[in-house]
């Protein structure tokens, strides 16, 4: 009886053993080949000025000594994942050269951005080279999160660029916080002169990009009227798959302009709060794909349990709305 035990228990553990290593192995690795073209902004975003500026602007030798440095101080990551936190990084740097405030909202991209700024000669000469002046670190120093700006931040990051699962996990969930209101309101009813003024940092190579996002966000603004005027509740597609998902900034724009102190219990039906189905929480370092809405929590998920997934170290803490 007990030798029957025994190997019973033997093989219960080689079964969890088996089962452990065949979702390993359908998990998609984090590969830097894996990183989309063009930094992932989407195909019709007027942004190649700002592309090519960027990578005029880092020096390749520069680039290397930050990885080396980044590796040899966290011997545990890989050349990939610094690849891929480069990635968001340089996506961050566009969006500094556009907004005239861009909070830092995840402390994984901030590592790389730390390292850049040891070689201070170099990251003079690229910031000088990107933005025409020295693009300054200001650590924060407030205790409290800036959910509105967190979410202007999500609005641009969405109408410039594809969101990827890595995306999700290294800046957090998007989405989660309504727009403010006044700024809505600026934008309705203010000429672009005026809002470039206000929000925008305008040079030669941006300008074409500035007046897309105005545009976008004064015809979103206009569509969600209509919308509501066919149903108060709004009726939007859900997510299903990672990449562009500038459409849920719509469901956005509509739930902050009308249901602003609810914003969640309402934006929640439609944000793409849960990953897919192989990711077991927030330290699955992969790629983007195919997702469904009924997948486990992780690091994107909205909801109580996605926060506590969210409270391990492996999540950036950045991700309610810190900023840099």
């Amino acid at each position: 009886m007990i030798a029957e035990m025994v190997v019973g228990g033997l093989l219960l553990i080689g079964i969890s053993a088996g089962v452990t290593t065949m979702i390993k192995n359908k998990r998609p690795k984090l590969a830097k080949e894996n990183i989309p073209a063009r930094l992932g902004a989407l195909d019709h975003v007027p942004i190649q000025p700002l592309l090519d500026k960027l990578n005029a602007a880092l020096d390749d030798d520069y680039i290397q000594q930050v990885k080396q440095r980044f590796l040899q101080e966290n011997p545990k990551r890989t050349e990939d994942e610094f690849e891929w936190l480069l990635f968001e990084l340089k996506r961050y740097f566009l969006l500094s050269n556009i907004l005239k405030k861009t909070p830092m909202f995840s402390d994984e991209v901030d590592e790389i951005w730390h390292d850049m700024l040891l070689f201070t000669q170099k990251y003079q000469v690229f910031s000088e080279q990107f933005l025409g002046k020295m693009l300054h670190h200001t650590p924060n120093t407030s205790p409290e999160p800036a959910p509105q700006e967190r979410a202007f931040f999500d609005w641009i990051f969405s109408q410039l660029f594809q969101i990827t699962q890595f995306s999700w996990k290294t800046w957090g969930s998007f989405f989660k916080h309504p727009v403010d209101p006044q700024l809505l309101k600026e934008f309705k009813a203010g000429k672009k002169e005026y809002l470039m003024e206000t929000y925008f940092k305008i040079n030669e190579d941006n300008k074409d990009t500035i007046d897309y996002l105005l545009t976008k966000m004064k015809q979103q603004l206009f569509e969600v009227e209509k919308v509501y005027q066919v149903d108060k509740k709004g009726n939007f597609s859900k997510q299903q798959s990672f990449g562009e998902m500038s459409s849920l900034s719509l469901a956005m724009i509509f739930f902050s302009s009308y249901y602003f102190d609810d914003y969640w219990n309402y934006a929640k039906a439609y944000a793409f709060a849960n990953s897919s189905n192989y990711m077991s929480g927030c330290t699955a370092a992969i790629f983007c794909g195919s997702a469904s809405s009924e997948g486990s929590g992780d690091c994107g998920d909205g909801s109580d349990s996605g926060g506590s997934s969210c409270s391990s170290s492996s999540c950036s803490s950045c991700g309610s709305g810190c900023s840099s």
